[in-house]
């Protein structure tokens, strides 16, 4: 009897065992496709359109030193409320597309890939407030400001892929940074009282301000081929309040003042933007 039995318990065992071994030896196997995983990659860009530049408020403040028989010296705040104009920007990108993430469970669920993404770019706008003071001549001072503006930003970039093989995705992304503005050839004219050919800021017409910056933007990618994409972009920028301080006013048949100090409220600016990347 026992002859019989360990033969046939000792085979069973062999065959169990070599049952386990097939087992592990499946779910460890890999084909090559398993092995190649996508990585991330560079890009580079460039970018171009136009928009709407957005002051909330002006303020304009400085010292008219009348002499004593016109009533001596006075300060003078002019202020006006929001403006906007046009504006122009080009601009460059640099950023880093990482590897997609996608749910596992839901193979046919939109994919997601997020980019580390800088971006510099140039606006140039013209602003015109008219400004009116509350001292006792009422000054009402008609000035021009041409802008130049630097915006550097560093963020993140949300892409959308809603399945393989689709040339169009959407992406959304965020951004905060610095700007620097440069007012130039800036003219303050006063109306009321009238005082012809006189701009108040004439000994320096030049001044510079930095703020503080958040962007938000959306857009449409395509795909052209492997590396060349081409987008368009809805952004929306926003900068803190800035300072100006330009120059007194010195002519021989104008009393003299101080520098005059010119506050820009809150910034908005609305873009729209088309562009091209190269993806290494």
């Amino acid at each position: 009897m026992l002859k019989k039995l360990f033969p046939n318990a000792l085979f069973g065992c062999l065959t169990l065992f070599a049952a386990q071994q097939n087992t592990k030896a499946g779910q460890n196997s890999k084909t090559p496709q398993d092995d190649t995983q996508e990585t991330g990659h560079f890009y580079v860009g460039v970018f171009g359109g136009g928009g709407g530049f957005g002051v909330s408020n002006f303020r304009q403040t400085g010292t008219i030193f009348y002499p004593a028989s016109s009533g001596g010296t006075t300060g003078v705040t002019a202020t006006s409320g929001g403006r906007t104009a046009g504006a122009g920007f080009v601009g460059l990108q640099l950023g880093y597309l990482w590897p997609e993430l996608k749910d596992q469970k839901k193979p046919q669920s939109w994919e997601l890939k997020i980019g580390t993404e800088f971006e510099g770019y140039y606006i140039g706008t013209s602003l015109k407030p008219l400004l009116g003071s509350r001292t006792v001549t009422e000054e009402r001072f008609q000035d021009k400001f041409p802008i130049n503006e630097g915006t550097l930003l560093a963020g993140g970039v949300l892409h959308f892929y809603a399945e393989e093989g689709k040339r169009f995705h959407p992406f959304v992304g965020g951004a905060v940074g610095a700007a620097v503005l440069t007012a130039h050839d800036a003219t303050s004219f006063q109306q009321s009282p009238p005082e012809p050919g006189i701009n108040h800021f004439n000994t320096n017409t030049t001044a510079t301000a930095w703020s503080f910056t958040a962007q938000g933007k959306i857009g449409l990618m395509f795909d052209i081929d492997e590396h060349f994409k081409a987008f368009a972009e809805y952004r929306f920028l926003y900068l803190t309040p800035a300072s100006f301080t330009f120059g007194n006013t010195r002519y021989s048949n104008h009393p003299a003042t101080s520098n005059w100090r010119v506050r820009f409220g809150n910034m908005y600016i609305n873009l729209g933007d088309a562009g091209i990347a190269y993806h290494f």
